[in-house]
């Protein structure tokens, strides 16, 4: 079987027509449920081909860093060749192994990934030490959790059995990896999950 890497290697330079045609209207949403400000730092997990990173750039006027991560380097090659501006940092990597400091990022945004990571707990409790205090992870699938899934099992590949949790299996996962204020919306055509670090007063 081929790996994860590989398989979206393989569809790197189709996966923008994919897309479905409101998507970046379904991202913006996404961005603005995020709170994304101006000055924030953050982490994009699976950015693939970049498709939420203009999103991103907008509600940032510019101001900020977004680090954009990913096992594809075929899906990073597509995205590199956007001309988005010097803030964004492409790095081929995997979010269970990635490595940075302790608070670094005010916001983790896993866009259409989550259902992907290998061990989905573990990849929680390293993004919640990567959040700065008062942060958020936010787990977005636009298209919906039962489209994902149809998706998903009908491939015929290595993502055949990764499954977007329901909102009460994701809540769990999420306050178990010691998340607060976890918020779910599981609606038919999009799925949204945030959950918070505890802010620094809390932690003292």
């Amino acid at each position: 079987m081929i790996s994860q890497a590989e398989y979206f290697d393989s569809y790197a330079d189709r996966w923008d027509s994919m897309e479905c045609d409101d998507i970046r209207v379904r991202l913006d949403c996404v961005v603005r449920t995020a709170g994304i400000r101006p000055g924030m730092d953050i982490l994009d997990v699976g950015t693939g081909t970049g498709v939420i990173v203009p999103c991103l750039l907008k509600a940032m006027k510019g101001i900020g860093s977004i680090k954009a991560i990913d096992i594809s380097q075929g899906m990073l090659r597509v995205a590199g060749s956007k001309g988005f501006p010097d803030c964004v940092e492409f790095q081929l990597a995997d979010i269970e192994e990635f490595s940075c400091p302790n608070h670094s990022y005010d916001r983790v945004i896993c866009n259409a990934v989550f259902p992907h990571f290998n061990n989905k707990g573990k990849a929680l409790s390293r993004i919640l030490r990567m959040l700065k205090p008062g942060g958020m992870v936010v787990i977005s699938h636009p298209t919906g959790r039962e489209s994902v899934n149809k998706v998903h099992s009908e491939a015929g590949a290595v993502v055949t059995e990764d499954r977007v949790p329901d909102a009460e299996k994701m809540q769990s996962m999420l306050e178990r990896a010691g998340y607060v204020d976890v918020e779910v919306i599981d609606e038919p055509e999009f799925y949204l999950a945030i959950g918070h670090t505890r802010d620094s007063e809390q932690l003292l």
